[in-house]
């Protein structure tokens, strides 16, 4: 605490006759007094006399603590000058008669100075925090956690869509007892096998003649050739124009014709499929012809579906219960037809579509284009046009439509909540905005808001200002958000103040300081290699901006000489060009570009070795790098900690944590503490310095990386997407199968894999981000679970495994080749144990001997050792995939640092 230069006040006149309180007083107030205390002592004893209510002041003589309530005390036990009241007159050092009283002028505190009384007032005084003296940075505190709390809910619903039923209620009747017949016959092949009757005998025969006529005279259909698929000659061709004729009046379709199409149809699916299944299409034609809509929506079938193919359908097909909508596009068995046969009941269909249409009744129209013509878009659009949003909403859920439709439909229907829920799960905004702006700018603008929101929750702070500053109501949050930026990190810091350059170019001069700090070459040199990135991709060269590349360009030639920077000759002539000053570039002189030493380590030959640092102090559970030199370490109970590169502690997070989520960002992670069933979860704020707790959720495995928002886990054997942002831990996205068990599951940056055991057996669910599209599922032998790990080249990989005394071979297939290693295990002892663990592009296997340990890095495309890594005996090493790194560290305090950009190993201890 620092001294102030309040006045004191002067010196009264007044004689005491008692100076100081003697024996037990109700006291009010102590004075410490600057003549026979320093500062830093004052502070320790007001802090060890402080109680809940009290307050304290700083003049030039010394430190007023004032009690909330009077205490009983000994005052030749006090730790300062004992104060007490005497009626209203304020707090005095000593008992005063009733003479000395009326002689007082009015002060907040009577001091007795060299027997005289001298008055204090608060007003000339500093209030004191005495909180700031406490250093509590060394120390985790932790609530405690109260087992009594009932476990919340997950909330799993909020985008699942509808089924048309539910999106109409009663205008659909509910299903029949045909349906369930349908869908027995289709899947069990109930009556393929029967022999048919004398009457399915004498109408096939009827129907192959008709079939026999059709192809001998295609003519007595009726139709123009290019109907019949195109049997007949094109006309005027090469330049020779047919001569329009005049339009006639539309006629019937004569019946005989269209009896006669009919049977010949019935006859070929018969061949292909089935009498009795001919027999059912046959009906199912004739209904559509007479009109009979109601019957015949119920008994079509679904032609150009998009979804995958379990096979031919051989039992007959039934009458639907309901015309209600398919959810998702899923693979089922089909009715085998011809082209002629599909592009007739593609026809017969359009034809219901447009009468259904005509008539009004729209729910039936979209049952047509959705579910038979599996028009699904074309459906969609239907019912935007006839204003159906909210129907066209729940439909393009279900159905899994593109993010930006689903979030256009759910803004024009009202349900914005989850519109955004959507727009933050897919990061579809800006998608959503284009398609809004024209002509909804109220939703576009609202979009813009809640864009931003969710870029600085992912700790993209300058992205969220270039997203919400078209709109000038929002340039003054974006403000904020810069400034919030500039103190985010010496990188973001730089970056920011190219973004104020752009955007706020008369606000630059206040920075002439870190300008100058930056244009420094002796400053270092990673913030102003992020400054001539931001340069590099400006989108405005103002005059400022042209400063700004004039100042730094000088320095950044410099620390490309160096090697300090990955500045090509490129990018030093295109800021040369952006500073547009002459002067400068005649100055230069020529580039130097000398070759940056290192290379990528996956592209790299022969074999590194490296070994562990030595142990450190701290056991590290997860470990994380989050740029400029610094790491991110869960310590268990003892909290969080940001760690510089000589490992010693810079900041701390009171928070337990065992396992760590880091943003894409680097400024936004995510805590997690197992507790027995659940685990806790806490998002971290590496900016601003701030903890949130989320909750708490049963977790299974979780990503160790996330988009600053939706987070990928496993709870309750469900494969779930989270928004980690807010507490509410809304579910964003979800897939589940009933009775399955989620046994493995490895997360990479463009790829997620889980090993899913149900009754059939185990498979392998490969999906690819981030989309999240379902890549494969492959059925895996149950024999060979233990043989197996997932990775992202080619889902479950099988790996063949000998090891004996003098080391480990590695076998594996891929794409048709046989690739395997012989790892030694020299200088380890006798070879105990072995590890394999799946990385982006290879594998890391670890071999444990009985003296100690050593890690090889195995590229997968040719099995090749590239990296060994010495570790001591007896340690839990675990590993951290990341952007350009691995992360080696184990629970001894050990962390190996491997740049894969550069093929470079930096060593730490936490301290």
């Amino acid at each position: 605490m620092a001294e102030t230069n309040t006045n004191a006040g002067t010196q009264a006149d007044t004689a005491v006759r008692h100076p100081v309180w003697r024996g037990w007083q109700p006291v009010a107030g102590l004075w410490f007094g600057a003549d026979w205390l320093a500062p830093e002592r004052r502070a320790e004893r007001i802090l060890q006399a402080w109680r809940m209510g009290c307050r304290a002041w700083r003049f030039d003589d010394g430190d007023v603590l004032c009690f909330d309530q009077v205490r009983p005390m000994q005052c030749s036990e006090a730790a300062g000058v004992p104060l007490c009241r005497i009626g209203a007159h304020g707090l005095y050092a000593g008992p005063l008669t009733a003479d000395e009283l009326a002689a007082l002028a009015p002060a907040d505190v009577q001091l007795v100075v060299g027997g005289r009384l001298q008055p204090l007032h608060f007003a000339q005084a500093q209030a004191l925090d005495p909180s700031l003296v406490i250093d509590i940075d060394d120390y985790a505190l932790h609530d405690t956690y109260d087992g009594r709390l009932s476990l919340r809910p997950t909330r799993h619903d909020r985008l699942a869509g509808k089924r048309v039923r539910e999106v109409l209620g009663d205008r659909i009747p509910p299903p029949s007892k045909e349906q369930g017949e349908f869908l027995r016959r289709a899947r069990g092949g109930a009556g393929a096998d029967a022999p048919p009757s004398l009457r399915e005998r004498v109408t096939g025969t009827r129907d192959g003649m008709a079939d026999w006529l059709l192809r001998r005279f295609p003519g007595l259909s009726g139709e123009p050739a290019q109907a019949r698929g195109g049997h007949a000659g094109t006309q005027a061709r090469n330049g020779a124009a047919a001569t329009l004729r005049a339009r006639s009046a539309p006629r019937a379709p004569q019946a005989w014709r269209s009896a006669l199409v009919r049977f010949a149809m019935a006859s070929r699916a018969s061949k292909l499929i089935g009498m009795r299944q001919g027999a059912y299409l046959r009906r199912m034609m004739a209904q559509f012809e007479k009109g009979d809509l109601g019957e015949a929506l119920r008994n079509a079938l679904p032609i150009d579906g998009r979804g995958d193919s379990l096979g031919q359908a051989f039992g007959t097909p039934g009458r639907r219960g309901d015309l209600s909508l398919g959810g998702e596009r899923q693979a089922a068995t089909d009715i085998n037809l011809g082209d002629y046969e599909r592009e007739h009941l593609r026809k017969l269909y359009r034809q219901a579509f447009d009468k259904l249409d005509r008539q009004g009744q729209i729910d039936e129209a979209v049952f047509v284009l959705a579910e038979l013509l599996n028009a699904r878009q074309e459906a969609l659009d239907y019912l935007v046009r006839h204003q159906r949003h909210a129907q066209a909403a729940e439909l393009a859920l279900s159905w899994d439509m593109p993010a930006e439709t689903i979030i256009r439909l759910l803004m024009l229907s009202g349900d914005s909540e989850r519109a955004i829920l959507v727009a933050r799960r897919d990061n579809a905004f800006a998608a959503a905005i284009a398609m809004l702006e024209k002509d909804h700018p109220e939703h576009a603008r609202r979009l813009r808001g809640e864009w931003g929101q969710a870029l600085v929750e992912r700790g993209q702070w300058l992205a969220a200002v270039d997203a919400v500053w078209p709109e000038p109501e929002l340039r003054e949050q974006a403000g904020r958000w810069l400034l919030a930026a500039e103190a985010a990190g010496d990188e973001l810091s730089a970056r920011a103040l190219v973004q104020r350059a752009t955007l706020l170019p008369d606000t630059i001069e206040r920075y002439a300081e870190r300008i100058a700090t930056l244009a420094d070459p002796a400053s270092p040199p990673l913030p102003r290699a992020a400054l001539a990135e931001a340069l590099l991709a400006a989108k405005s060269s103002g005059k400022a901006v042209r400063m700004l590349a004039t100042r730094v360009l000088p320095a950044l030639a410099a620390d490309r000489a160096a090697c300090a920077n990955a500045l090509d000759r490129q990018h030093l002539e295109r800021l040369l060009k952006l500073s547009g000053d002459p002067w400068l570039r005649a100055d230069l002189p020529a580039w130097g570009v000398p070759a940056v030493a290192g290379r990528k380590l996956w592209e790299s030959q022969g074999e590194q070795r490296w070994q562990a640092p030595a142990a450190g102090l701290h056991t590290a559970h997860d470990v994380v790098a989050i740029g400029e030199g610094r790491y991110l370490a869960a310590l268990g109970e003892a909290g969080v900690a940001v760690i510089d590169r000589h490992g010693r502690s810079v900041r701390r997070y009171a928070v337990p944590a065992y396992k760590l989520a880091i943003a894409d960002s680097l400024q936004v992670a995510l805590a997690i503490a197992p507790r027995e069933a659940v685990s806790r979860i806490a998002r971290l704020d590496l900016a601003h310095h701030e903890i949130a707790d989320l909750g708490v959720m049963p977790i299974q495995f979780a990503a160790d990386r996330y988009d600053g928002i939706a987070w990928s886990l496993v709870s309750n054997d469900r494969l779930l997407v989270v928004d980690a942002a807010r507490p509410a831990l809304d579910v964003l996205w979800s897939v589940s199968e009933p009775n399955s068990r989620v046994i493995a599951a490895e997360y990479f940056a463009a790829d997620e894999l889980f090993l899913i055991q149900d009754a059939r057996g185990a498979s392998c669910w490969h999906y690819r981000l981030p989309r999240r599209s379902l890549r494969s599922r492959d059925a895996v032998p149950e024999s060979l679970e233990q043989r197996l790990r997932l990775h992202p080249i080619t889902g479950a990989q099988l790996l063949d495994v000998s090891a004996d005394d003098d080391g480990m071979r590695l076998a594996y297939s891929w794409s048709n080749y046989r690739r395997s290693v012989q790892l030694s295990a020299h200088a380890l002892g006798k070879l105990r144990d072995c590890s394999i663990k799946s990385l982006a592009n290879g594998f890391l296997v670890g071999l444990y001997g009985e003296e100690a340990m050593r890690f090889h890095l195995v590229r997968f495309n040719d099995a090749a050792s590239l990296a060994a890594i010495d570790w001591p005996y007896g340690a839990s090493v675990s590993l951290r995939e990341q952007d350009g790194r691995l992360l080696l560290y184990d629970d001894q305090g050990r962390v190996l640092d491997i740049d894969t950009q550069r093929t470079q190993v930096h060593g730490l201890s936490l301290l």
